[in-house]
């Protein structure tokens, strides 16, 4: 099987991992990556209380109550892994399908709410909205992944592959490095730990 160079060495493991023991492996990799997101959550939201100097009110009200609604839905995709993880084959696809929904209306929020943070200074807003896009980036390509999380045949990996390198899921220690990454200019106390 030769695949594109390009693909993260973590996509290739993850897949074929996937595709021996596919009810554990996603559910313990989106379950790290969720792990991550909540915090990362919290940590931009204080950077834009902190260096979000000129947002009007409703924009930061509007943020705040998304990363609360984000909080809530991320924890019930956590409760949803672990029903997964123990569901009979048969309520696994519509407890996929929960999974699909609650992540992708936390990332269409934000995609809606995003637009309306407007920070006086463009260098800090750029900086803002990258930290916030990392976030986006992550749940977005997690939701495009999680149909296919059950590959049944060579040819349906190679896709999987693809669709996980098109969609630019990262995994848990990817993102950490990422995210910190792009906070780090705002100080070390919203990194990831």
């Amino acid at each position: 099987m030769r695949i594109h160079r390009s693909i993260p060495i973590f996509t290739l493991t993850w897949l074929l991992l996937m595709s021996m023991s596919c009810d554990t492996t996603w559910t313990a990799e989106a379950s790290n990556i969720l792990a991550l997101i909540v915090p990362a959550i919290t940590a931009a939201l204080d950077i834009l209380r902190a260096f979000g100097l000129g947002i009007p009110t409703q924009a930061l009200t509007d943020v705040q109550n998304w990363a609360g609604q984000a909080q809530s839905a991320l924890q019930t995709v956590a409760s949803l892994i672990t029903q997964y993880n123990s569901a009979e084959a048969t309520a696994q696809p519509g407890i996929l399908t929960e999974i699909q929904t609650a992540i992708g209306t936390v990332a269409q929020n934000l995609s809606t709410v995003l637009p309306e943070v407007h920070v006086t200074d463009p260098s800090t807003q750029a900086k803002i909205a990258a930290v916030f896009q990392a976030i986006l980036a992550e749940l977005t390509a997690l939701v495009a992944v999680i149909p296919a999380v059950a590959p049944s045949s060579v040819k349906e990996l190679k896709a999987l592959a693809k669709k996980a390198e098109a969609v630019g899921l990262l995994d848990a220690g990817d993102f950490k490095k990422k995210f910190n990454s792009l906070v780090a200019g705002f100080g070390a106390e919203y990194q990831l730990k």
